[in-house]
């Protein structure tokens, strides 16, 4: 095997909030400053400034704790206009060196290079020119990273954040990866990494060197699948289709740490509505919802609901996505934001603008007239009743 095999490029860009408004605002580049939501004393740092980082103050950190330890640190409000605008040109930069492209949200990307190094060169130089091209045009400077596979890339860019470009020769995965700190690798969250701490274990490549008895000692049986991944084994692929490899993305964060089932409901009803309306817009559907939870204590869970047929209404987008939630809702810590992200998207076997005849159902034509009231008047002028309890 070659270096030359190792063709996906992982796009990293730390703290992405926080990036987007010093682009947009240079004079903020030297200064510690958090973006956080208006609200009460309790409320969560989003993404802190590189300064801020090195002040010590880090995302989901309490606004409170932050002021504290620096007393100077500015606060802005999120915008999530400009870091959709923002995305959406990192996407279309991408989109110059590779079709197979799959867009997650808060400043990531894959590429699969594989099919187009004949007309950009080697995998690691298509990463520089789009590093390049994302600081000049945008002004951010992203992590990126060059490996075999996903799994590698993205510890490659952990490894080097918050910024710069690295390369991970194919057949020296384990190579890299055993000198990591284990803190880099995906699945270690705080409760797994205290008991790893606990063993003695700091380095990536002390649990990749367990065998399968050693590690259902330690960890039980699903155990397995983190020494894998420790082993820089990653099966998973870039979506090789346009659409299929993009996500209709919603984030919320509350002002506070929420713990209450029906405020969680309501913030997810708002979001699942706003999503389904973006989707149908573009005569999509979706046949997966996926749900990411950020607890109060820095963990994160997910859950994922799939379905076999499209799913177009709120009514069947809320129901996968309720489900979802209440997969991803397994501790008792309160929640302080969360991400709904409608996958596996398709064209809509509808009629075009929004489910006009012939033969539309009794709900496509409700749904029909909610999405031009919502359209013509605002996402907020129609809601479920349910929904009103965020407010």
């Amino acid at each position: 095997m070659t270096g030359d095999q190792a063709s996906i490029i992982h796009v990293n860009v730390t703290n992405f909030a926080a990036s987007v408004a010093t682009s947009r605002d240079p004079s903020l580049a030297d200064k510690a400053f958090a973006i956080a939501r208006e609200g009460s004393a309790r409320r969560i740092v989003i993404a802190p400034s590189r300064r801020a980082m090195e002040e010590g103050i880090h995302a989901g950190m309490p606004v409170a704790t932050a002021l504290r330890m620096v007393p100077t640190l500015s606060l802005i409000s999120p915008d999530a206009s400009a870091c959709a605008k923002a995305e959406s040109a990192m996407f279309e930069i991408a989109s110059r060196y590779s079709p197979t492209i799959q867009h997650d949200s808060g400043g990531h990307m894959y590429l699969d290079v594989a099919g187009t190094t004949r007309l950009f060169g080697p995998p690691v130089d298509c990463a520089v020119r789009i590093r390049n091209e994302i600081h000049n045009l945008l002004g951010m400077e992203p992590a990126v990273a060059v490996a075999s596979n996903k799994l590698v890339a993205k510890i490659g860019t952990r490894a080097i954040r918050p910024s710069g470009i690295t390369q991970v020769r194919e057949g020296d995965e384990e190579l890299f990866l055993a000198r990591q700190d284990m803190a880099l690798l995906p699945g270690v969250g705080p409760t797994i990494g205290r008991l790893l701490a606990v063993a003695g274990f700091s380095d990536i490549g002390q649990l990749a060197s367990l065998d399968d008895m050693q590690v259902e000692a330690l960890l039980g049986k699903r155990g397995l699948a983190l020494r894998n991944a420790a082993r820089g084994w990653d099966t998973s692929v870039v979506d090789p289709t346009h659409l299929g490899a993009r996500t209709i993305h919603k984030r919320v964060d509350f002002s506070e740490p929420a713990g209450e089932l029906e405020a969680l409901r309501a913030a997810m009803i708002s979001a699942a509505e706003d999503a389904g309306l973006d989707m149908r817009k573009e005569l999509l559907a979706c046949t997966a919802v996926h749900i990411t939870l950020f607890w109060a204590d820095g963990a994160t869970s997910e859950g994922k609901q799939l379905s076999s047929h499209p799913l177009v209404l709120d009514a069947e987008v809320l129901e996968a996505s309720w489900k979802a939630m209440q997969q991803a809702m397994r501790r008792r810590v309160r929640i302080r934001a969360f991400t709904l992200s409608l996958q596996r998207l398709l064209p809509a076997k509808r009629e075009p603008d929004l489910f006009t005849p012939p033969g539309p159902t009794r709900e496509e034509r409700l749904q029909s007239a909610v999405d031009a009231t919502r359209l013509r008047f605002g996402p907020a002028t129609l809601t479920h009743a349910a929904a009103v309890f965020r407010v």
